[in-house]
């Protein structure tokens, strides 16, 4: 093959490359870089013109060739890895906004159980206090409504009670206590104490 049709050839190849390069991107996925199946495309359909074509129809053998072969080497190569491109850049988005939806998630369950565990110090110094004023008569301690409430709550959660959470110790409530307490082997009272309610908390 003479020099001036390698060279054609090489032109032809580079042009072809940034034709497609220029106009055949998917919604913004960037181009195969350098274009390698449009170049070799290009180059190979070009050699073929060469070797097809003769006299003055080799010229346009050699263009031709080039066009071909650069537009089935842009399709076969270059758009495949530009879209493997895109579906690993869309992966990667997945991935980071999954990644970030866990952490919101996680940060929400801690932040809750933080409340709950400020709520429970709350309900357990209010009885300490209740306690010391002499709000309690004998040995058994009449429970605050603030108690029977989040008594009522743990009850519920953990199917034992399906009333209102109203605050009241009602037979409803005292028999959900029971219960409760039959089952955790405790005596069986009927009564809301801090430590029934830590125990409750633990069995949640």
């Amino acid at each position: 093959m003479s020099m001036p049709s390698k060279a054609l050839i090489a032109s032809l190849a580079l042009a072809v490359a940034g034709c497609e390069s220029g106009g055949g991107g998917h919604g913004g996925a960037a181009p195969a870089s350098p274009a390698l199946g449009t170049l070799g495309g290009a180059a190979a359909g070009g050699v073929l013109g060469s070797m097809v074509g003769s006299g003055r129809g080799r010229t346009a053998a050699i263009v031709g060739g080039a066009v071909l072969g650069g537009i089935a080497g842009n399709q076969l190569v270059d758009r495949p890895v530009e879209e493997q491109q895109r579906q690993q850049a869309e992966a990667s988005r997945d991935r980071e906004m999954q990644r970030q939806l866990d952490f919101q998630r996680q940060s929400a369950l801690q932040a809750d159980q933080v409340q709950r565990d400020i709520e429970e110090r709350r309900l357990f110094e209010e009885w300490q206090r209740e306690r010391a004023s002499g709000s309690f008569s004998g040995s058994a301690a009449a429970a605050s409504s603030a108690d029977i409430s989040q008594a009522q709550r743990y009850l519920t959660a953990l199917g034992y009670y399906n009333g209102r959470i109203d605050g009241v110790n009602g037979a409803s409530t005292r028999a959900a206590v029971e219960r409760f307490q039959t089952n955790r082997g405790l005596p069986r009272t009927g009564t809301v104490t801090p430590a029934l309610l830590q125990d409750m908390r633990g069995a949640i």
